[in-house]
């Protein structure tokens, strides 16, 4: 089953069947999933909407799926987004449609954005962004072929995030990927319909001032749209400033500085204006760092706020300054799955 846990500034509280006493589900068997087991990949929220990407075992059932946020009713509804015509449904010659969802997020204008993996057994159907305008009734609104900068088997390591406003009048300009063993963070211009490779490099030892390519893992931004990148040894880095990535100030090489360790290579990084928090999948932790001790960070530094048997898919921000973190194992279509 997959669950979310909320956490306020300080204290966790767990949810698996019943969130103190009153229990919430999602029944995915309402959306149509029938007789084959699935896990979920990724979620996003939009005021009351919930996105799930799903993997699923048996490939000839959408792997979007919308739901009810926060949970009021029992049980939440749920329905395939934005209809079953728009996926693939397991038709491999059908690259128009999508395949396998692995992210979304929705913009300041309300549109939703969707990584699709493409066809791992069709070369030629390859990774694409789809957007989908949530106030003109889900209406499929841009498409982005990105076949000639990530790869269907880069997919499977990927991170995706949206770039930081850059102020409150502005709109989001940049999405970022990282691929894996890649030393590079990989961002889309959404204004100018560009793509940018940007190395990055760090002298990543004290004793050594000579800069070297870091391979990261995992990434977020800072209250100040700074970047946070920690690589596979659990290293933090930083570029301190506002990261630039358009017009004439596009940047190449991204100079990062190395700010201190986490407890482990990290997933999920997310920061609010206070504190940066991050999952440790070996340890199946959650560990939240200070703001103000992220530029000396040491291990005392790191603060385990939860720990669990269970893998942590994600970690995110919901309503009331609340921390929430989706467990994840393979379900059954008629199990329930907690928000």
């Amino acid at each position: 089953m997959f669950a979310l846990t909320k956490v306020p500034a300080i204290v966790f509280y767990i949810w698996f069947i019943i969130n103190l006493t009153t229990i919430k589900c999602w029944l995915l068997h309402q959306a149509g999933l029938n007789g084959s087991r699935y896990n979920v990949r990724h979620l996003s929220t939009h005021f009351s909407r919930v996105f799930l990407c799903l993997s699923i075992e048996q490939k000839n059932f959408p792997t979007l799926i919308e739901a009810r946020w926060p949970v009021s009713y029992l049980p939440m509804r749920t329905v395939v987004f934005p209809n079953r015509e728009m996926h693939a449904n397991g038709v491999h010659s059908d690259c128009k449609r999508m395949h396998q969802a692995l992210w979304s997020q929705v913009d300041s204008l309300s549109r939703l954005w969707v990584m699709d993996a493409g066809d791992v057994s069709n070369a030629s159907c390859a990774p694409k962004l789809l957007v989908f305008d949530l106030i003109r009734e889900n209406a499929d609104v841009l498409r982005i072929d990105c076949g000639q900068y990530i790869s269907t088997n880069e997919t499977q390591s990927l991170v995706i995030k949206m770039g930081p406003k850059p102020n409150s009048c502005e709109l989001e300009r940049h999405i970022y990927f990282i691929l894996g063993n890649d030393p590079y963070i990989l961002s889309y211009d959404i204004f100018n319909q560009t793509w940018y490779r940007h190395q990055l490099l760090s002298a990543k030892y004290d004793t050594v001032m000579q800069p070297f390519p870091i391979t990261p893992v995992d990434f977020t931004f800072g209250p100040q749209d700074e970047l946070y990148v920690s690589d596979k040894d659990g290293v933090l880095f930083s570029s301190v400033s506002a990261l630039k990535t358009e017009g004439t100030q596009v940047l190449k090489t991204i100079r990062l500085t190395r700010i201190g360790n986490f407890l482990g290579p990290s997933r999920s990084m997310i920061m609010d204006l206070g504190s940066l928090f991050y999952i440790v999948p070996k340890f199946g932790a959650v560990v939240r760092c200070e703001q103000g001790n992220l530029f000396n960070l040491s291990t005392e530094g790191n603060e385990i706020i939860y720990l669990t048997s269970k893998n942590i898919q994600q970690i995110f921000f919901g309503a009331e300054g609340l921390v929430w973190v989706l467990s994840d194992r393979v379900l059954k279509p008629t199990d329930i799955c907690y928000p």
